[in-house]
């Protein structure tokens, strides 16, 4: 048994396949790509890498599986640790920010089924085929809800890290306590039991607050567009992937002329100069759209806008069972405060060249002075087809 310390874990051990995975090529490659992309130009202790991650996530599986097991849970403690440890292996560099092509998902599975990674896997006495369904939420289907799901050891993890490395408090819920509470669950999966509620509740609302205030941060988000303009195409086959890391795409980065380029490289940030939000709210979507038609027109430079639709909808996209008794509840029902929140925030911003932001400012004051009289013209004409209609009728 090895053991490594981690900064958010304490001691963590590390069984015989988990350390010979550690020493592929593959998987060292993930000590240079960056947990968080670009985060780090804004929060500058956000230098931590996937590698590090991906250690702590597979600690947090085994925790998860081993309490799941003692519940009557007869799956693979083994294989959800090992898929859990190789989860991020086809993240390019910038990680999310500087995804496009292969999906990530898609290339961790090439990556586990092929080259050295199956060798040591198979020598391990492991199926690769069942390792990369699960770094899916595939197969097993509570091993799987461990591994990729609403529960999973990664979103655990991550936000437990990240929050640590940003210098944040958002991020922070009670890890011991969840874990000791989800068992597996009546229709396949895994579900909480009712003690737990508050503890699930720490979770969602960390995950939240963090994407609220660190991974759509209007700094972070306003690289990662510029980013995504200049990154070239990743090779889809997977040795040729794995020669491709932060440093060697920042490389590029540097010497590449374009104006995004040297923006990122440089550090040089668009302002924002709008930030709504829109959710459920068209009268907002509106204005948004307004205001960026009438900046295209009217700018040196188009604005660069960063619409609803880049960014995520902050509760889960799948349900969690809190069990109580024999009845199993939504946790959005069984909790009065989720109960109560809206499901989805959505936040439009737009950003110009810092030296256009007063020009900007005072064509946006402009467009909602002429909607503010529109608005009240449109008021007052109903004001009066009121008072006709009820004099018509007397």
């Amino acid at each position: 048994m090895h053991r490594v310390r981690d900064p958010i874990h304490g001691m963590v051990e590390l069984r015989p396949v988990e350390a010979a995975l550690i020493d592929t090529r593959a998987f060292q490659r993930l000590r240079r790509i960056k947990q968080l992309g670009l985060t780090h130009l804004v929060y500058p202790g956000a230098e931590h890498s996937r590698f590090t991650h991906s250690i702590g996530a597979c600690h947090v599986a085994g925790m998860l599986a081993e309490n799941l097991e003692r519940h009557g849970w007869q799956g693979s403690v083994e294989e959800v640790r090992v898929a859990t440890l190789l989860h991020d292996l086809g993240h390019p560099p910038f990680s999310h920010a500087g995804e496009g092509g292969v999906p990530h998902e898609a290339m961790t599975r090439l990556l586990v089924q092929s080259g050295e990674i199956a060798a040591v896997l198979a020598d391990f006495g492991f199926d690769p085929s069942r390792i990369a369904a699960l770094t899916a939420g595939g197969g097993d289907p509570v091993g799987g809800a461990l591994v990729s799901g609403q529960l999973d050891a990664d979103r655990m993890d991550y936000l437990l890290r990240d929050a640590r490395m940003c210098g944040v408090r958002y991020g922070e819920y009670d890890l011991p306590r969840l874990v000791e509470c989800i068992v597996p669950g009546p229709d396949g999966g895994v579900a909480v039991l009712r003690k737990g509620l508050h503890a699930v509740e720490g979770l969602l609302l960390a995950r939240y607050s963090m994407f609220q205030q660190v991974y759509f941060h209007r700094t972070r988000r306003a690289l990662d567009l510029l980013l995504a303009r200049v990154i070239p195409a990743w090779p889809v086959d997977p040795e040729e992937f794995l020669e491709w890391d932060d440093a060697r795409a920042g490389e590029l980065l540097r010497v590449d002329s374009r104006a995004e380029a040297r923006a990122v490289w440089e550090r040089r940030v668009p302002t924002c100069v709008v930030e709504l939000e829109v959710s459920g709210d068209p009268a907002a979507r509106d204005e948004a759209d307004t205001i960026a038609a009438r900046l295209r027109e009217r700018l040196p430079s188009p604005p660069l806008v960063d619409s609803s639709a880049s960014l995520t909808t902050f509760r889960p996209d799948g349900d969690i069972p809190i069990l109580d008794g024999d009845r199993a509840r939504s946790v959005f029902l069984a909790s009065p405060v989720l109960r109560r929140m809206d499901p989805h925030v959505e936040v439009r911003r737009i950003y110009v060249e810092p030296a256009h932001a007063e020009q900007a400012r005072q064509e946006i004051a402009q467009t909602r002075g002429q909607r503010s009289e529109e608005h009240t013209s449109e008021l007052q004409s109903h004001s009066d087809l009121v008072c006709r209609l009820l004099l018509e009728k007397k």
